[in-house]
């Protein structure tokens, strides 16, 4: 199975089973749009993100699937990516509770 995130006009995320001629494609986009000088919707300045409720169920699958793996797994590259978008209070709390749990020296 191939599952890969797209972005032409939008944000399509695809699921494609060779075996099983089985492709199904989603669009996870959502679109806020902002607002003229007079409170009428500014169709021009639209801003295109990944659904959240997309991520959070992304979030689970993968939480279940390391929970049940048995061999390790590297998967610093994603915390790393993960920790990138975390507000800066978030980063900072999580930094000392790493620290008071596992003993992390952090320069």
């Amino acid at each position: 199975m191939e599952i890969t995130v797209k972005r032409n006009y939008g944000f399509e995320l695809i699921f494609e089973a060779e075996n099983e001629n089985v492709k199904v494609t989603e669009d996870i986009e959502e679109r806020t749009y902002g607002k003229n000088e007079d409170g009428t919707t500014n169709y021009r300045d639209v801003k295109r993100d990944v659904k959240t409720g997309i991520i959070e169920q992304f979030v689970s699958a993968l939480d279940d699937m390391i929970y049940y793996r048995e061999a390790d797994f590297d998967s610093s590259s994603l915390i790393e990516r993960l920790f990138e978008k975390l507000p800066t209070e978030v980063a900072n709390n999580l930094l000392v509770k790493l620290n008071r749990d596992y003993g992390i020296d952090v320069e």
